[in-house]
């Protein structure tokens, strides 16, 4: 491998890694935006409910229409308290991990229109900027074995194959060896003990 090649290589690396990093490490603050948008949903579902209860939205409900409407705002409610409970109780390190598994699409998908990547220095967005870059250097040398693997085959040719004689006659030569050991194991007399 040429000097540049390898450089190029040492770059590739290095990008991949900090590319990688710096994409990680905004998935705490992208939790955190989730959150601050989810509990801004919330304030609003409770609000809304309570102006249903008296009476100030849709006031021309009927009593059981309007109780309808408010046990289906109310199972919305539980839901998005029930997914912040999730987020806020869970270590800051698995949040992003739990929000994947557990987001409201639509509050997200509204979350990433508004967000701004930050600098972040806490400890689990550290620890996600290791793992960004870990993943990153991995991906990118995983991509490269192919090219390895063909090249290490080219650079062999036919000649890392030893030949059949070749390969005979080493078997002949440490064949050769073990009895060469054998015989000379036998000419040694037995010594008597005490002598």
């Amino acid at each position: 491998m040429s000097w540049l090649s390898r450089r190029l290589d040492h770059f590739g690396s290095a990008s991949f890694g900090a590319f990688g990093g710096l994409g990680f490490s905004q998935a705490p603050a992208f939790t955190q935006a989730y959150l601050q948008r989810l509990g801004g949903h919330i304030d609003e579902a409770r609000l809304t409910i309570e102006r249903v209860a008296d009476g100030r939205i849709l006031p021309w409900l009927a009593e059981d229409a309007r109780e309808q409407a408010i046990a289906e705002l109310s199972l919305r409610l539980h839901e998005l308290e029930r997914l912040a409970q999730v987020l806020i109780e869970a270590p800051a390190m698995l949040r992003p991990v739990l929000l994947v598994r557990h987001a409201d699409w639509s509050i997200a998908r509204r979350a990433a229109d508004s967000f701004t990547p930050t600098v972040p220095v806490d400890p689990a967005s550290l620890a996600w900027i290791a793992i960004g870059i870990l993943l990153s250097v991995l991906v990118y040398e995983s991509c490269k074995l192919p090219f390895w693997a063909s090249k290490r085959r080219r650079a062999a040719g036919p000649a890392a194959a030893p030949e059949p004689e070749a390969a005979r006659k080493a078997d002949k030569k440490h064949a050769g060896k073990k009895t060469a050991k054998k015989t000379a194991a036998k000419k040694q007399p037995d010594r008597l003990p005490g002598s």
